[in-house]
Parts: structure tokens; C-alpha cells; sequence
């Protein structure tokens, strides 16, 4: 089944972007104003989630040095994950890390 997408409009935007090359993403991932967002998209809700979190445990060694398994412990307690898409058969899922939720 597929359903068209329901667009929002705004008065103001405001977007920065980076290239960097430094990095090598297999997924998108973005910092807000107040948590970091790791995104996974699938036609499997399930997959979708997995890559989001996938993409953040990645994220989580990175900035802190966690292995695998810490990553996955910490994230369990404070790491949400959000269906944001379910738009023409993709399912999209945002795993959110908020700012100071590891000290």
C-alpha cells in the first residue's frame, strides 16, 4: 500500500550543513540544538529500528570510547527511538540521544 506523504508548512527555518570528510556514514545522523538523531530507513519497521539504533551505538562509541555492549546497556536507558515515516511503503525511524543524558 502506498499513501501520500502529509507536508508542514514554517515560517522560518533555519538549517546549517557540514561536509565533512573525516566521516564515513553509512546512515544519516544529525545534532539538534538538544540531542543528537540517528536515522534508519526500511520497508520493515523492525529493520528501520534496528539501523536507528544501530547508527546511534555507533554514534555513542564514537563521541564516548563505549564498547559495543555499554553502548547498547546505556542506550536501553536513555536512548528513544521515534517512527517518523510510514509514508510509500518506507518506514523511518529516529533513534534520539538527548544532551547531557550521559555524563
Amino acid at each position: 500500500m502506498h499513501c501520500p506523504a502529509l507536508e508542514c508548512p514554517m515560517d522560518v527555518v533555519d538549517l546549517t550543513f557540514s561536509a565533512r570528510d573525516d566521516l564515513h556514514l553509512n546512515i544519516p545522523r544529525a545534532k539538534t540544538p538538544t540531542a543528537w538523531i540517528t536515522m534508519g530507513f526500511h520497508e520493515d519497521l523492525n529493520q528501520a529500528a534496528v539501523i536507528a539504533l544501530d547508527g546511534m551505538l555507533k554514534l555513542m562509541r564514537e563521541i564516548y570510547g563505549y564498547g559495543r555492549k555499554e553502548a547498547l546497556a546505556l542506550a536501553s536507558l536513555v536512548v528513544d527511538l521515534n517512527i517518523t515515516q510510514i509514508v510509500n511503503g518506507v518506514k523511518g525511524v529516529h533513534a534520539v540521544l538527548p544532551d547531557g543524558a550521559i555524563m
